[in-house]
């Protein structure tokens, strides 16, 4: 689940997202996915920096992304951060 976290970096301040990943959630597959979530793949609403392996044989996330559409990934059931 992602967070609020405020960041002090050379004296300012800057509000950031965190989200806590579980090493024994991660798989082989496409970890931004599985870190940043499937709008990954679209590019974030941005089109312009799709995920150039998106719908090709090089993809490495079909699987995955199957799984957190169906709600099976991570395994404890917990729902993307949004």
């Amino acid at each position: 689940m992602a967070e609020k976290k405020t960041l002090c970096l050379n004296g300012q301040e800057f509000e950031v997202m965190v989200k806590k990943v579980n090493a024994k959630d991660l798989t082989s597959e496409c970890w931004p996915i599985q870190v940043l979530g499937l709008a990954y793949c679209s590019g974030f609403g941005d089109y312009e920096r799709m995920c150039e392996y998106l719908a090709s044989e090089e993809c490495g996330g079909q699987r995955i992304r199957k799984l957190i559409l169906t709600g099976k990934y991570p395994k404890n059931g917990l729902k993307e951060a949004e």
